[in-house]
């Protein structure tokens, strides 16, 4: 007869969503209850011991007498030595260090100096690096200015080269006009 697994989880004081999820890892169907095989696998798989047959009770009672005798021998109080060495105890030399005290304050001073170092030189980098980004920020600004100022010194040398040229041109034309106007020199002719 096969088990429900709502009484197997209910038997073994479990969670029934825990053990459905194992048997669909395990592939055993459950729609219509354990077969006796599935039921031992999961008491394997949730590490239950399947429970014992009740043993059966005896059909014939036995009435024994066990009597303890008076057969005992008193052994007299031993003797204890009075020294003892604890060298007999042990299994094998130890070595040590003749004053780690000694060695841990120096390891300690090496320690706190390497240390102090490594935070000095971080704040010689971090100061590095500000002083660095200071440089960058007004470079980048002064940059910026410049190239604001080039661009305006360009437009207006641009515009005041052509104001020029444009003067020049009418310069020479007006003098071209009096040029004409005027009688050649002794030399020309």
């Amino acid at each position: 007869m096969n088990t429900s697994l709502t009484k197997f989880c209910k038997d073994h004081d479990l969670p029934k969503s825990t053990v459905h999820r194992r048997c669909q890892e395990l592939r055993i169907d459950t729609s219509d209850g354990l077969v006796a095989d599935d039921y031992d696998r999961l008491l394997h798989e949730f590490d239950i011991a399947p429970s014992e047959p009740e043993p059966e009770p005896e059909t014939t009672a036995l009435s024994v007498e066990v009597q303890t005798g008076n057969h005992q021998i008193v052994l007299p109080t031993p003797e204890m030595p009075t020294g003892y060495s604890l060298e007999k105890l042990r299994s094998r030399e130890a070595s040590f260090i003749k004053d780690p005290l000694e060695v841990a304050t120096k390891f300690l001073k090496v320690a706190d100096s390497l240390t102090n170092a490594m935070h000095s030189d971080i704040e010689a980098r971090q100061q590095r690096l500000d002083q660095t980004k200071q440089a960058k920020e007004q470079i980048e600004k002064k940059a910026s200015e410049l190239s604001l100022e080039s661009r305006f010194y360009k437009m207006q040398t641009s515009q005041l080269d052509k104001a020029v040229s444009e003067e020049t041109s009418a310069l020479q034309n007006a003098l071209e006009l009096l040029q004409t106007l005027g009688k050649p020199s002794p030399q020309d002719s």
